[in-house]
């Protein structure tokens, strides 16, 4: 169980790496948010290094959950059906998952500026993560098709989602509410991306594809 100290020292820490980065924030200010003395910091964390790795790893903690491995595709199960059920469960996870504030502010910091121990272990999660669902569309894409089309749609696909997650200010400032609750639930944007991909993507459809089931779920 962490110490009460050391939790109020990271999260004193947190929004002050968020804000300034590592190499600007001093342990000195670090020290007086988290009204403790140098002292309790080389206790608990032996540096200011580590001190942020701790910081890191109690956010990044949150972010992972969003990793998923496929499962070996269903062949009696039409592709379409398949990749549907796949990006609803990942948009579910998605919009459960709430990185706000600072932490958001250090991830997206990471992510501009990586340091050594934190930033590029944040970058090749998000790579492996895309890579996966890159490789599950081999299924879907004709052998022919240029790499910058799969990533388009890719990068298209998770925009469309990534964007209701982070803009939901601007669904509250616009869209009157009774209809956000009725038609902005995650599994409806999950189907309303999912067929704007499968929109784009059709042309390069190893073969003629099925009729595509929504599953009885409407935008």
């Amino acid at each position: 169980m962490t110490d009460t100290i050391q939790l109020r020292i990271i999260e004193a820490a947190g929004p002050i790496f968020a804000q300034k980065g590592f190499a600007a924030t001093t342990v000195r200010e670090i020290c007086a948010a988290a009204k403790v003395n140098q002292a309790a910091i080389n206790y608990y964390f032996g540096s200011k290094e580590s001190l942020y790795k701790e910081v890191f790893d109690s956010t990044y903690s949150c972010f992972t959950p969003l990793h998923y491995e496929v499962a070996e595709p269903d062949r009696a199960c039409p592709f379409e059906e398949r990749f549907h059920d796949l990006i609803v469960r990942r948009t579910k996870d998605i919009f459960a998952t709430e990185i706000t504030g600072w932490k958001a502010q250090l991830l997206f910091r990471e992510l501009h500026d990586p340091t050594p121990s934190c930033g590029e272990q944040l970058r090749e999660f998000i790579i492996r993560d895309y890579n996966v669902i890159y490789r599950y569309l081999d299924e879907y894409f004709d052998s022919e098709t240029p790499e910058h089309i799969r990533w388009k749609c890719i990068f298209g696909l998770f925009g469309t989602i990534f964007f209701y997650k982070k803009c939901g200010w601007l669904l509250r400032k616009i869209i009157p509410e009774d209809m956000r609750q009725e038609n902005f639930k995650p599994e409806q944007i999950a189907l309303f991306a999912v067929q704007s991909f499968f929109a784009v993507a059709a042309p390069y459809r190893k073969q003629q594809p099925t009729e595509y089931s929504e599953n009885t779920a409407t935008i």
